[in-house]
């Protein structure tokens, strides 16, 4: 494969820095657009991203001669940005726009640029999640019960462009995650545990995490790794599951790491429908 110029479109987390390092290794020409806080990264050139100027990054893109985009990290974007981004696609800004409408910005990429958007997956592949044990002890039959529960419910939340998380007690769903991201759905699960809402029955906490059906590879796959299997020692839950194959995992020694350290099951699972 011929070296790209790649372009990151980058928010927060540690995603952004893995597939940085991975283009470099590549031989990949590295731009990194930030539209959160970044450090800098050798070998790779940094220039500030603002969502309420999306032609700002165009123009930075095409400066760069950007044959390759990738977006990585997260972001959160408000609804005044969401509209600002929505009219810059072409599309309505008074429409709602959750994240399936990223596709459509996307495509705005790709036609004022001519740069390539593709998925972290084909700059990092070892990132996706695979079938079965990813990390920690073995699921129960029960846990895989509920695991499977809770990702067909993640799918049907994502469906509704909410989130792409759920947690579930035995085989019934406690929590959904919002706009507030895992982290806070996590938070919400420790308060419920500890109030006695949840978690002092036979049937096991799992957080289960899969991509929203609209949505396609390259846009926002979920994401796990060492600070989710924290949180969810914490919220008392002990199988954390992925949908196998889109889904991403970060730092597996971290990640493996804490999950034995913590007694959590690590899986990945496919997602019916």
């Amino acid at each position: 494969m011929m070296p790209r110029r790649l372009s990151v479109l980058a928010g927060s987390g540690a995603l952004v820095s893995h597939v940085v390092g991975a283009a470099l290794a590549a031989g990949d020409a590295v731009q990194v657009v930030g539209f959160a806080p970044q450090p800098d990264r050798p070998g790779a050139t940094l220039v500030t991203g603002d969502l309420s100027n999306p032609g700002g990054a165009i123009a930075a893109i095409a400066a760069f001669r950007t044959t390759h985009v990738v977006l990585a990290g997260g972001l959160t974007i408000s609804d005044r940005h969401r509209e600002s981004l929505a009219g810059f696609a072409g599309g309505s800004p008074q429409a709602s726009q959750g994240d399936a409408a990223l596709s459509a910005i996307t495509a705005a990429i790709e036609k004022f640029s001519g740069a390539r958007v593709i998925g972290v997956h084909e700059i990092a592949a070892d990132l996706m999640a695979t079938s079965g044990s990813i990390a920690g002890r073995a699921p129960t039959e029960a846990e895989l019960a509920a695991a499977s529960l809770g990702l067909a419910a993640a799918r049907d939340i994502g469906r509704l462009d909410l989130g792409q998380a759920v947690v579930v007690a035995g085989q019934r769903v406690v929590a959904a995650e919002d706009v507030g991201g895992t982290d806070e759905l996590l938070a919400r699960v420790a308060a419920h545990r500890a109030l006695g809402r949840i978690g002092d029955g036979t049937g096991p906490l799992v957080l289960a995490k899969a991509a929203k059906p609209q949505q396609p590879l390259y846009v926002d796959l979920p994401a796990i790794g060492p600070d989710t299997v924290t949180n969810a020692a914490a919220a008392g839950i002990g199988v954390i599951a992925v949908e196998a194959g889109r889904s991403l995992v970060l730092d597996r020694p971290a990640l493996a790491a804490a999950a034995d350290r913590y007694g959590i099951a690590v899986i990945g699972l496919g997602v019916d429908g």
